[in-house]
């Protein structure tokens, strides 16, 4: 990775701790698809969802809104689920679900790599 590529990866780090977001990670496949249609029935709207080509064979990405407040969801079919957006979101979603709350960007592990 050349040095625009490393101050690119720094400033998108820097910016997920300033903003005081959180990540879930490593949702199973399952429990992924669970979570998105228990936020939608908690009144989170969807505003985005991809539907490109891969859309559920190795991706998929629903973006959610409420009260102002957005959610981003992503699965693949290598590191499978994850939702970020506010800590005190995420936090109140990990309490309810069990799952672990990372304060990294969702590819942040794969970026000395």
């Amino acid at each position: 990775m050349g040095v625009l590529g490393l101050l690119l990866l720094a400033f998108s780090k820097w910016r997920f701790r300033m903003l005081g977001l959180a990540t879930i990670k490593d949702i199973p496949t399952d429990g992924f698809n669970a979570l998105a249609e228990q936020l939608i029935a908690s009144g989170w709207k969807k505003t985005g969802e991809y539907i490109g080509f891969d859309a559920w064979i190795d991706y998929r990405r629903i973006k959610l809104r409420k009260d102002g407040i957005k959610l981003n969801l992503e699965w693949d079919n290598w590191t499978e689920g994850s939702v970020e957006g506010p800590r005190s979101i995420i936090e109140a979603i990990a309490q309810d679900t069990g799952y672990s709350v990372s304060y990294q960007w969702r590819w942040s592990e794969y970026d000395d790599n």
